[in-house]
């Protein structure tokens, strides 16, 4: 059977970080990173990005990293563009990605619109350097900020946000913030989903993923906010076959700057079909649709 040429990308990614990892004294991550502007490969986007994805997946088999520097799935990716173009009646220009890692979900929601101006906050400087470089693999532009997005800083206005968020405590005392909590160390994922709708403009939309016990642990802050800053639009579960456990479950929140009460329609709250399920999955983007032209 002949290679196709996304395996003989990933060939390529995978024989050059085996290279340095020998010569150099560096992670297998940053060795990628170093991997994505010394070779020398054609093809489509799309499938220069699924090759560098199965070459990140098997780095961090061989030598493993934190949940938190786990690529977003491409599906996941495709549904939270699909909810944007969908609630943004296709208008929706820039987008923020928050703890936006190597860029992978700004690149996946790319494919969906080619015009979407890429913005992404990231604080970790390994994952930026790999970020940079893949924007370099993909000739594709977005501009980087190495910075955390929950302190002050200067980052424009955008039209919708994004960010499949760590999950955590904040170190520090977070103030100015609804969703800090009133006692001891606010959650990280939170504050940051916080910030990020702060640099939406009024009417845009954020889609997050979040620990799917949001609303119900440590929740008093929360409600509170999205009951005053922010409208949600969909609370939507992600597959349970995708996680290990119970407790490590995740949901998708779909929120809209601004609070205004939904006319005609309740919050949109279900589940997610297993990605392998087409025709479950051909159900669930027609009640996407359905819901949002009552």
């Amino acid at each position: 059977m002949n290679e196709s040429n996304l395996e003989k990308i990933y060939a390529t990614l995978v024989d050059r970080v085996e290279e340095i990892v020998k010569r150099e004294d560096i992670s297998r991550l940053e060795a990628l990173s170093h991997a994505l502007i010394d070779v020398d490969v054609d093809g489509e986007k799309p499938e220069k990005r699924k090759a560098f994805q199965f070459a990140y997946l098997k780095q961090i088999q061989e030598e493993p990293v934190q949940s938190n520097h786990q690529l977003t799935p491409d599906m996941i990716g495709f549904i939270v563009g699909y909810i944007i173009e969908l609630l943004s009646d296709k208008k929706a220009k820039s987008i923020i990605d928050v703890g936006s890692g190597t860029g992978h979900l700004s690149f996946t929601l790319k494919e969906i619109n080619e015009a979407y101006e890429l913005t992404g906050v990231e604080v970790d400087p390994t994952l930026v350097e790999m970020n940079a470089n893949l924007c370099e693999f993909l000739e594709t532009e977005m501009k980087i900020h190495l910075e955390n997005i929950i302190e002050p800083g200067f980052i424009k206005m955008h039209d919708a946000a994004v960010g499949d968020l760590p999950i955590g405590y904040y170190p520090l005392e977070a103030k100015d913030y609804k969703t800090a909590f009133k006692e001891g160390q606010s959650f990280a994922h939170l504050l940051m989903l916080e910030a990020a709708m702060n640099h939406v403009e009024d009417g845009g939309v954020g889609v997050f993923i979040v620990p799917s016990s949001i609303l119900t642990e440590h929740a008093d802050t929360f409600k509170e906010y999205i009951t005053e800053d922010v409208t949600m639009q969909m609370f939507l579960n992600l597959p349970k076959s995708i996680f290990k456990s119970k407790d490590a479950q995740k949901s998708m929140i779909v929120l809209r700057k601004g609070f205004s009460p939904l006319k005609n329609k309740e919050v949109l709250i279900g589940d997610i079909p297993d990605f392998k399920d087409q025709h479950g999955m051909t159900a669930f983007l027609r009640k996407l649709d359905e819901w949002h032209n009552r």
